[in-house]
């Protein structure tokens, strides 16, 4: 009985003492993820940045379309409205939309400014704040 103990017993040992891994394949694999990490960081605050930009165009069109539908129907400048040369703004690069109706949305990644077009409402201009070229907006 003895001798099939000792036999079990090293049979064993040798299915174990494969299995693992090595200390080099575990620095190989660490080494592997920190590349790919290295490599998607860069990309993904890219995206991120995009997101907010876009976040920020589609905030803007909504007011645009909100101030220009007050001058039409009005004929006249919205006091709400900061634009430069309007005696109630005291900021002409907001970067906080505040609607007509009292409502604020915090711009994500830039600011913008707001100017009347004599007789035609305003026009919007946007940028970034890292004053990415592919960033800007113009909405007249």
């Amino acid at each position: 009985m003895a001798k099939f103990y000792k036999c079990a017993q090293k049979h064993s040992n040798r299915k174990t003492r494969g299995k693992g891994f090595t200390l080099a394949e575990l620095l190989i694999v660490v080494a592997i993820i920190a590349v790919l990490v290295a490599i998607s960081i860069p990309i993904f605050t890219s995206q991120l940045h995009k997101a907010r930009v876009a976040t920020d165009w589609a905030n803007l069109r909504a007011y645009y379309a909100e101030i220009q539908a007050d001058f039409i129907s009005t004929g006249e400048y919205n006091k709400k409205v900061p634009y430069e040369g309007n005696p109630n703004s005291t900021e002409y690069f907001p970067k906080e939309i505040t609607f007509l109706n009292g409502q604020k949305v915090k711009m994500q990644e830039g600011f913008f400014w707001v100017r009347p077009i004599a007789g035609k409402g305003y026009t919007i201009a946007y940028d970034c704040n890292n004053r990415h070229p592919k960033c800007e907006l113009i909405l007249e």
